[in-house]
């Protein structure tokens, strides 16, 4: 239940809920703490997420290890506070696997907030031990890219080329009476009822600019062109064609729900919270991190993840 409510945002809840653990007198575990660090780290809760920290072992006599404290970096890492995650990063010892995630994880925070220089550090440790390769040199890329250092960027690109080195494709689908529909970006060729999809997108990108969207921005898309193709039509995204075809196929008062296998796409995000409220529908996505509840022009996530 903690993790649960962690995923969809609801950080807070999350709280509530491992301190009714302690007041029923359940004892946690290190599993538990994990839940309860993913919470914070989700939620933006850097204060409480730290207090969680020190009261595993100073009240609960639990040794924090480096899942716990990949969740620290990564919460440090989210709300911007690139050097103090950095820093805790270099000092953590763990095994292969937990150590690609954790640089992993410093990775894209550092992309995310434009520090190229620790993008450089954390992609080269994840090539150097051959684990997420692939997520290494494309995140890599865009953290140049992002800086305006195209050129290196564009170097990145043609290393992986040469390399035979291959993004997974983004994809997206949606089940409908037992049918799944899979959908890949601006593959409209192979779209269910792709015509029909496409003109209902297009009216809804002119309600959404009515109201102030700018669909492709730099901002929005760009930083996150390893999560769905750059060469991919923004306004088909995988996503994107996955709700269209949910919203003429699926009757008004459904909840449509829709899975993609990688990271959601921002300025697809913005057009969710948007496309909610000018259909009157809630949507709910399910990414490779966490559930994203769509509703009157919002998000639970609210713009955190």
């Amino acid at each position: 239940m903690i993790v649960a409510a962690a995923k969809y945002g609801l950080g807070r809840m999350s709280l509530q809920l491992f301190q009714e653990m302690i007041d029923r007198r359940i004892k946690p575990n290190d599993v538990t703490f994990v839940g309860v660090l993913h919470a914070c780290s989700h939620s933006g809760l850097v204060d409480e997420g730290l207090q969680q920290l020190e009261s595993m072992h100073e009240k609960h006599g639990i040794t924090p290890t480096a899942k716990h404290y990949t969740c620290i970096v990564d919460m440090l890492g989210r709300t911007g506070r690139l050097n103090e995650a950095y820093e805790l990063a270099k000092s953590i010892e763990a095994e292969p696997n937990q150590e690609a995630l954790l640089w992993g994880t410093l990775l894209s925070a550092s992309r995310l907030h434009g520090r190229v220089d620790i993008a450089v550090e954390a992609s080269r440790r994840l090539i150097d031990s051959n684990q997420q390769v692939v997520g290494a040199y494309v995140t890599l890329s865009n953290a140049y890219a992002l800086n305006g250092e195209w050129e290196t960027a564009h170097d990145l690109r043609s290393e992986m080329r040469r390399t035979g080195v291959r993004k997974e494709p983004g994809c997206s689908w949606v089940e409908i009476k037992d049918s799944s529909y899979v959908f890949y970006a601006g593959d409209v060729s192979s779209c269910a009822r792709g015509s029909e999809v496409v003109t209902l997108l297009r009216e809804l990108e002119g309600k959404m600019k009515q109201r102030g969207y700018v669909g492709g921005s730099r901002g929005l898309v760009f930083v996150d062109v390893e999560e769905e193709a750059k060469e991919g039509i923004v306004g088909l995204h995988s996503e994107r064609l996955a709700l269209g075809f949910a919203l003429v196929s699926i009757p008004k008062g459904v909840t449509i729900r829709i899975m993609k296998n990688l990271r959601m796409c921002r300025d697809c995000h913005e057009a969710f919270k948007l496309i909610s409220d000018i259909v009157e529908r809630e949507f709910v996505v399910r990414d490779v991190n966490r559930f994203h509840h769509f509703k009157s022009g919002s998000c639970t996530c609210r713009d955190f993840w």
